[in-house]
């Protein structure tokens, strides 16, 4: 059975909700109601973090040669470091600062399960504030998509199996649902506009 996250609209409208905390699956694994996230998901992301943070500024490093070599063009987004080549990225001040940004921003989503209304608004924030830079729902997408496969070939199958893969996509995909109301939204005019 596969699971469909709310939209952040959801999220939020779910949020207000005051019942209930939380709800038992059939295995009496509670489930968060708002996330969709089980416990015992949970505990596998924390869990497997644990690991990951120990080295934050590797991490950060690995994870960004990744990204951008997987999306090239997506380093042309950043001002400091656009014209830097590769393989003299770890030596840029800026991008290190970003990348530790980055992976404290994920430690932050990592802390944050057991904490939905900090995390909502931290993440509707995080939106806010890429959207001035003309970040894209699809840019999030992108990166989590990246950020699971740097952490299965960072951890290996011991500390990252299927299920834990199973549930960092999950719940990456509830992080990108919120991002994404935070950041601008197309207005009609604008699918107009690019039609001409």
């Amino acid at each position: 059975m596969s699971h469909t996250s709310p939209n952040g609209s959801q999220l939020l409208e779910d949020l207000q909700k005051e019942q209930p905390e939380t709800i038992a699956s059939s295995d009496d694994n509670p489930i968060d109601p708002v996330t969709g996230l089980s416990q015992r998901e949970r505990d596998y992301i924390q869990q497997s973090w644990h690991h990951v943070r120990q080295d934050l500024k590797a991490a950060g490093l690995g994870f960004f040669q990744a990204f951008f070599k997987a999306h090239p063009d997506y380093q042309l987004k950043f001002k400091k470091f656009a014209d830097v080549p590769a393989d003299q990225l770890a030596d840029n001040k800026s991008f290190l600062v970003h990348a530790m940004s980055v992976m404290n921003a994920v430690t932050m989503v990592v802390d944050s399960l057991d904490d939905i209304p900090k995390l909502v608004n931290e993440l509707k924030n995080l939106g806010k504030n890429h959207g001035r830079h003309n970040i894209k729902t699809e840019n999030f997408r992108n990166l989590t998509v990246v950020l699971v496969a740097f952490l299965e070939s960072a951890l290996g199958p011991q500390l990252f199996p299927e299920d834990v893969k199973q549930s960092w996509i999950k719940a990456l995909d509830v992080v990108v649902s919120v991002v994404a109301t935070g950041l601008p939204q197309p207005s009609p005019d604008d699918d107009a506009g690019s039609a001409m």
